[in-house]
């Protein structure tokens, strides 16, 4: 199994320039020690997200900001939206969520992903580092055998 929790400094995965002092974040994009839990965070979520065909094709008819509306989806179960981006390759978008629960996220991923405007809609649960710790601590303590074995 592998971990990825990306670290978004300046808006975009990886780019670690902001935390170096190259450059500062722009206003609205939480820079990665903004993001890290504290004790009164909720749980992160990261989802990749893409449209169909015919979604792209009213958009184009009708440009929207759909980030008001992911705002407004994680917000009716007690969230708060992080980030929205659009992207080339794989995936047209990105969210980074803030949701009480893994039940909140679900009903949310359900809701969106049974709208018929996506193609595909994944979501990963962000562990912090000293979530990760804590759990490669726990790791330790299981009595795991491969197949076979």
């Amino acid at each position: 199994m592998a971990l990825a929790v990306p670290v978004i400094v300046s808006g975009h995965p990886g780019d670690t320039r902001a935390a170096s002092g190259a450059f500062p974040a722009p206003p609205g994009i939480p820079c990665w020690n903004e993001l890290e839990r504290k004790g009164d965070m909720m749980p992160l979520y990261l989802s990749r997200f893409s449209y169909t065909p015919e979604t792209w094709a009213r958009l184009i008819l009708n440009p929207e900001d759909r980030a008001k509306a992911a705002q407004s989806y994680i917000e009716s179960v007690g969230g708060k939206l992080h980030g929205f981006w659009y992207a080339f390759g794989t995936h047209d978008g990105y969210n980074l969520w803030e949701a009480p629960d893994n039940v909140s996220m679900a009903a949310v991923a359900l809701a969106i992903s049974g709208g018929g405007a996506l193609s595909s809609f994944e979501t990963t649960v962000l562990l912090t580092v000293d979530e990760t710790m804590a759990a490669l601590r726990k790791a330790e303590r299981v009595q795991y055998r491969a197949p076979g074995a």
